[in-house]
């Protein structure tokens, strides 16, 4: 993430979550950190970018609220994006300082297709924009490599507020649906329930995966998806 909007001593600040505000120098320091790790591990670790497409601009933290950010395609292209173009170099997949996934972010994004009164859906479960974010031409020949994108945590408190404001409901199958139809590939199934319970998580978690299984079976169009 590009620090493009510091927000010091609030909730929205990332501090020394990212590497900067300089989308030329976060996208270099990433590409080392990645470099490190992979070479550091044996390559016996995959390295995951977040919060994809960009969260330095947003107006809050991600975790407890959905957060916006006000920007165009055109202007993500200039800042946020940029970082991720480095890391993930078409065609370069298995390269050290490369990328083995991106996290797809909770966060909106107003003005993305030019309609600056148009708001996204929480990007990770947006079926029209976050493949068509993957459809950039700097994405494509990653993505086809193998490049894999991973959604945030499906249980933080800022998607149950979405799906349900008054928090008295938590429909995890669709939360668990459309993050998939979306095109996460890998959906993270944490927090998932409206206490911390685990025996209720694990309830939700098993019964996911049940739901996912009949629908393959059930549904010819979900099963080419998958």
């Amino acid at each position: 993430d590009v620090l493009d909007t510091p927000q010091p001593n609030t909730s929205g600040d990332m501090g020394a979550r990212a590497f900067g505000g300089d989308p030329y120098w976060v996208g270099r320091l990433g590409e080392a950190y990645i470099r490190g790790l992979h070479l550091g591990a044996d390559g016996k670790m995959i390295t995951v970018a977040k919060h994809f497409p960009g969260h330095g601009g947003s107006d809050r933290r991600p975790d407890e609220e959905v957060a916006t950010v006000n920007k165009s395609l055109q202007e993500l292209y200039r800042i946020e994006l940029a970082p991720f173009f480095a890391v993930t170099k078409a065609g370069k997949l298995g390269s050290p300082s490369v990328t083995d996934a991106l996290m797809s972010s909770h966060i909106r994004y107003r003005g993305f297709q030019g309609n600056i009164r148009q708001l996204t859906r929480p990007i990770s479960f947006d079926a029209q924009n976050l493949p068509a974010l993957m459809l950039l031409p700097e994405f494509t020949a990653w993505r086809d490599a193998g490049g894999l994108l991973v959604s945030d945590s499906l249980g933080l408190p800022a998607v149950k507020r979405y799906y349900d404001p008054s928090l008295s409901t938590f429909p995890y199958r669709q939360i668990a649906q459309e993050a998939f139809l979306a095109g996460n590939d890998l959906l993270t199934l944490s927090q998932f329930a409206l206490s911390g319970d685990w025996t209720e998580q694990y309830e939700h978690i098993t019964a996911t995966i049940t739901f996912f299984q009949e629908k393959y079976v059930s549904d010819a169009v979900f099963r080419e998806h998958v």
